[in-house]
């Protein structure tokens, strides 16, 4: 084996945490740092490019191309799972959505026994992270790595479906990710400067420079090496040649909510009896590893437009061509945005505590289970919700680790679900009726004119439904039998271990997830540093006093 090396600290994955925690921890110049990507540099001028998203997470270059297990629920089909095999990881190939979620979803972390992770002891993190547009609002960051910034010429039909959200009955709120996010408003995205915002070139350029940060790209992590119960060593193999880092410290797996479990359970960590069956020794017995696997099932209403306004009018060659100019010369124009632009997060029904559904508004319609946009003038609505009940799991497919892992969410595995996704469609059709859209909508094309029972919607949404591309869980904080790692993020029963990703979310955030997993390494690379925490914030968060008896503020203005 050739490469014998030794430092301080390990990080296993350049991704959305991974490539903070390096660049934090290397900020001691007294401590080595090496972080490992099984992916490349994230060197294609596309991938900055925000618009250029679709085409992104669709590269195999830059991909895993994961797909689920034939899904139970969803007569069978398989679920494609793209996640970021780059530098920057899936904050290289995402949607670019910047989403904090509710103040509830982590007092719930702290009531699973996540201490430390309140919403008053995360906010500092997430204003750590965040360079805003908006520095005189005291929930924003204004001084961070991560720029973010709104849209600002919506697109016609984002206006009008603004409209009907306040035509329906509910409040716009100024900030999703501030006091309020409740209601309809703009969507932030990490976008600066008409640039992708990922952690590559927010975090690992900046820090590039310094002496005692390694970043090695191609490679590959096939098991950890323990002395007893002390993680002490990693195998891998770095553009296909073996290699072992020794490491003082601690190893910190950033790999995400698939290959961190996957990881663990390669190097005799997880369920016993299932480690044994794979022909893997078993180092410690750690049974909720890559279990509670969640996500936020998803669909959309598409519908026709009336006028030629989506952005369908652009998918042509010469509307290419110069928005492209612009954006090499200018930065800004159609290149510098993601489109979604404008949503809502609701309630699905009185006595549901804040919102459990998201809606956002995508100006053209994209042909269902493809990445290719649908023929003629059209928009969606995506519908998903945010605490889907059910749960899956993540195992190995073999003891070879080039194996891809087998993947099981149970989408609509509970009965709620379906209630929710019910619900949210229901209501979304609502918003799409009122009078404000009526000069853009001209038929719905999917789910259709009859889909309209509950049974029809159930058998649809078997049909239909797909993950958003969020998963979490799967080795939770916390402090019961099932939980992987405590609130410092250690794997339980083991020294120099921790973990650092979306795998330790105890419940799943009600938002896209690459806001909390950013905010996730700021506060691990803290713990990890043995820093002293960020002090609590004392700003308020809202919840509708009247959440026990109405759905929104008032009933929708009749057509």
């Amino acid at each position: 084996m050739s490469g014998l090396r030794e430092v301080d600290y390990l990080v296993v994955g350049a991704g959305s945490a991974g490539a903070i925690v390096a660049a934090r921890l290397s900020a001691d110049a007294q401590a080595t740092v090496l972080l490992i990507e099984a992916g490349r540099r994230d060197l294609n001028p596309i991938l900055h490019i925000p618009a250029a998203a679709r085409w992104a997470f669709n590269a195999r270059r830059y991909n895993w191309n994961y797909q689920s297990e034939p899904e139970p629920r969803l007569n069978g089909r398989r679920l494609s799972q793209p996640r970021g095999r780059v530098v920057g990881g899936s904050s290289s190939i995402n949607g670019l959505v910047y989403l904090r979620g509710h103040a509830l979803d982590y007092e719930a972390w702290a009531e699973a026994g996540a201490d430390g992770w309140s919403y008053r002891e995360v906010l500092p993190y997430f204003q750590r992270l965040e360079r805003g547009a908006h520095a005189q609002n005291p929930y924003q960051g204004a001084d961070g790595p991560v720029g973010v910034s709104s849209v600002r010429d919506l697109n016609p039909i984002s206006r009008a479906f603004m409209r009907c959200c306040d035509e329906a009955g509910y409040d716009f709120t100024e900030d999703v990710n501030g006091y309020r996010q409740e209601g309809y408003g703009l969507f932030p995205m990490n976008i600066a400067g008409g640039l992708r915002q990922s952690t590559a070139r927010a975090y690992l350029r900046p820090a590039g420079r310094r002496s005692n940060l390694s970043v090695e790209t191609r490679a590959h992590a096939d098991r950890i090496v323990f002395d007893g119960r002390r993680a002490v060593a990693l195998d891998y193999r770095h553009r296909g040649r073996p290699r072992r880092v020794h490491v003082r410290r601690e190893i910190i797996l950033s790999a995400g909510a698939f290959n961190t479990p996957k990881l663990l359970m390669l190097s005799g960590v997880g369920p016993a009896d299932s480690l044994r069956r794979q022909g893997i020794t078993v180092v410690h017995d750690l049974p909720g590893v890559g279990m509670n696997l969640m996500d936020h099932p998803l669909s959309a209403i598409q519908a026709a437009c009336k006028q030629p306004v989506s952005l369908y009018r652009h998918l042509n060659l010469p509307s290419q061509g110069r928005a492209t100019l612009r954006w090499l010369f200018k930065r800004d124009g159609l290149l510098a945005s993601n489109h979604f632009e404008c949503g809502a997060f609701i309630r699905s029904a009185a006595g549901v505590r804040f919102p459990d559904i998201q809606l956002y508004l995508f100006p053209v319609a994209v042909a269902e289970g493809s990445k290719d946009f649908m023929r003629g003038h059209g928009f969606q609505v995506q519908v998903s919700t945010q605490r889907s009940a059910s749960r899956g799991w993540v195992k190995l497919g073999s003891s070879d680790p080039d194996t891809p892992p087998r993947i099981c969410f149970h989408f609509l595995d509970n009965e709620a679900d379906f209630t929710e996704l019910r619900a949210g469609f229901g209501l979304a059709r609502e918003i799409l009726a009122q009078p404000a859209m009526r000069d853009f909508h001209d038929h719905e094309m999917l789910p259709g004119p009859k889909v309209r029972t509950d049974r029809d919607m159930d058998a649809w949404l078997r049909a239909h439904v797909q993950s958003s591309y969020h998963p979490a869980g799967t080795c939770k904080m916390g402090r019961d039998s099932m939980s992987v790692v405590d609130p410092a993020c250690r794997v339980h029963g083991l020294e120099g271990l921790r973990i650092a990703d979306a795998s330790i979310m105890p419940v799943i955030t009600s938002c896209n997830l690459n806001g909390p997993v950013m905010m996730i390494g700021e506060k691990a690379a803290d713990l990890i540093a043995e820093r002293n925490p960020l002090p609590p914030s004392d700003l308020p968060f809202f919840t509708d006093p009247h959440w026990q008896t109405r759905q929104r503020r008032r009933p929708a203005v009749a057509d």
